[in-house]
Order: structure tokens, then C-alpha cells, then sequence
């Protein structure tokens, strides 16, 4: 009785492994969804937030001191190449022009009536070479003093936007101290920075979204910084806007979106930041293998806008599953699904 006892438990217990098994063997495969590795060749593309500004700005001042007399502009006008913008009193800069003058009448007469005699070898060559020299100087004078009477007088320089006008008349003027900057409106650039993990890339043109304007136009780089801000540790960046000169304005906020194209050389791998799994072996993905996932360590390079830059681990033409990996574990048999 008990030998037919051990004989049914091993029954059951050979039924249920044999059970387990077929179960195990009619599992249906889990559905997820996968995508093939590529070097990241394309156009990465990352968003910063610039400033518009006029393409050129040039910034004006007297040269003399003196009263301001008159301010013929206004900030926001524009105007043309030769427009007078601002005066100062010119009272004894043209006090200084007359002496001059004056001094140059006397010198180009005496020079007149000695070189009379000279050509008859009344007077000395050295005695000619002196009175040629006086009236040098005396022309040299008197182009000094009418140059200061012209920069009594701001004249603007080409067309252009008054900008930051700061003068009233009866002020008195320091030299060299701008009074005002003309905008060239013709065209704009958009001036924004880049974190220094990212200025490696080589970063050529883009666009920039005005937001007041709900404007998209094409930019393209035209300077870089080759020195990093010591506070935030970013590089400045200028790119010409392609456009919009009728639209813009100085000071303008534009969202900016740049594409840098990588050659063979800069190649990487970039995955999705959620292919990333986590673990005490460090950082992992799930990759497809005959039909099967297989969990695979990676080693991370850096992180930028579209995800997640691989140095190791993963090869250009290795599946990687993007979605549905939760319920995944090593050489489960998978179902790719499409995106």
C-alpha cells in the first residue's frame, strides 16, 4: 500500500513538471517595439534663447567739448547718411578758423613775393626752404582749426535708427562720450550662448522663432566666442538672421534652434534618455538577439537636447527595444511591433 502511495506522488509531481514546462513552451512572446542603431551623422538639433540686435551699431560722439546748441533727431528716427543729428557751440572754434586763415593769407603772400625773387637769385635757397616751411605749417593750422569747427557739427555716417539719445540742448559735452548709436536695420543678427559641453559641436545655421512676432526665419552663425562666460561657463554665439528686416526690432527675445553637422569623425551613437536603464552594473539597454532580448551594459558620453550619447556598448546596426521593455527579461522570446 505505501509503494503504491510513493508511486501516485511521483506521478503528480513528473504531471505538474511536465505541465510547467509546456506552459513555459506556449508562452507567447512579449510585444514591444524596437529600432536600429545609427551613428548620429543627421542634424542634432538644440533650443537656447537669444537676443535680437541689429546687424551693426555704431556709436557717436563729439570730438570737442563744448554747449550743445541744438539736437535736430529722435530716438527711434531714422535717418540718412549726412543728417545733421546734434551741435555744439562753435564760438570759439571759429575764432580759431579766422586766426588761422588769417595766418595762412599772410604766409602764401610772403611765400608768393619771395619766390619772385628766388627765380632771380636774389634770395638764398635756404632762405626759400624757411618761407616753405612757414606756409606749410600755417596750412597745416589752418586744416586743424577747420576740422575742430566741423566736429562742432555730428553728422551721421550712413542710414541708419537713432538709438539711445541722451543730450539736451544747453548740456555740455565731454569728448569721446557717446550721445547716441545708430542702428543699421537693414539687417539683424541673433546673439545667444552655449554651454561649453556643447560648443564642440560645429554648429552652422538654424532658426530663430520671434515670439512677439510669431515669426520663424533662418539664421546662420557668423561669430563664436572662443571665451567662456567664468560665471555661467557658456560661449556667446552671433548668427545672421536671414530676413525680417522689415519686421524686427532691437532687443527683440527669439527662441533659437540650432543644427551642427557631425562628420565621420564626430560620429556618435544617440538613444532615447528612456532606453536607459539604470542598474548595479550601471547604466543598460535591452537589445534584440535571434528573436530574444538581451539586457546590455552601455557606457553613457553625455547628454544633449534628442537624448542620450553612447561611447560603448552598442554598435550602428544592433536593435534596440524603445518601448515595452518593463515585463522584459534575459532571452525572453520578443514580438517587434511597429512604431
Amino acid at each position: 500500500m505505501e509503494k503504491n502511495s510513493v508511486i501516485v506522488l511521483l506521478a503528480i509531481v513528473f504531471s505538474a513538471c511536465a505541465t510547467h514546462e509546456q506552459k513555459q513552451h506556449d508562452t507567447s512572446p512579449i510585444r514591444v517595439k524596437a529600432a536600429v542603431v545609427a551613428a548620429h551623422t543627421g542634424s542634432a538639433n538644440t533650443r537656447y534663447v537669444g537676443t535680437i540686435e541689429p546687424s551693426r551699431e555704431t556709436p557717436l560722439s563729439f570730438q570737442s567739448a563744448g554747449r550743445v546748441v541744438a539736437v535736430e533727431v529722435k530716438n527711434g528716427q531714422r535717418i540718412r547718411q549726412g543728417q545733421t543729428i546734434a551741435r555744439i557751440d562753435n564760438t570759439q572754434a571759429m575764432n580759431a578758423l579766422r586766426s588761422a586763415e588769417a595766418t595762412l593769407r599772410h604766409a602764401q603772400d610772403g611765400y608768393d613775393r619771395v619766390n619772385k625773387v628766388h627765380e632771380k637769385g636774389v634770395v638764398s635757397d635756404q632762405k626759400m626752404v624757411e618761407i616753405e616751411s612757414q606756409l606749410a605749417q600755417a596750412k597745416s593750422l589752418y586744416a586743424a582749426a577747420k576740422q575742430q569747427v566741423n566736429e562742432c557739427t555730428l553728422i551721421a555716417p550712413c542710414d541708419g535708427v537713432v538709438n539711445g539719445l541722451n543730450i539736451e540742448k544747453g548740456q555740455t559735452i565731454i569728448p569721446g562720450t557717446t550721445i547716441c548709436t545708430l542702428l543699421d536695420v537693414t539687417g539683424f543678427s541673433v546673439r545667444f550662448s552655449i554651454p561649453e559641453d556643447e560648443i564642440r559641436n560645429r554648429y552652422t545655421d538654424g532658426e530663430v522663432e520671434c515670439i512677439a512676432l510669431d515669426t520663424l526665419l533662418p539664421i546662420t552663425v557668423i561669430e563664436k566666442g572662443m571665451s567662456a562666460n567664468p560665471l555661467t561657463h557658456t560661449y556667446e554665439i552671433v548668427a545672421r538672421v536671414n530676413g525680417g528686416a522689415d519686421i524686427l526690432m532691437n532687443g527683440m527675445v527669439g527662441k533659437v534652434r540650432m543644427w551642427s553637422e557631425t562628420g565621420k569623425k564626430d560620429a556618435s551613437i544617440v538613444i532615447p534618455a528612456k532606453c536607459i536603464l539604470l542598474k548595479q552594473e550601471g547604466p543598460t539597454v535591452w537589445l534584440v538577439e535571434q528573436g530574444c532580448a538581451v539586457r546590455k551594459k552601455v557606457i553613457i558620453d553625455g547628454y544633449q537636447a534628442d537624448g542620450v550619447r553612447i561611447k560603448g556598448g552598442l554598435m550602428t546596426g544592433d536593435t534596440l527595444i524603445t518601448d515595452g521593455y518593463q515585463k522584459l527579461y534575459n532571452h525572453c522570446k520578443i514580438e517587434i511591433v511597429e512604431n
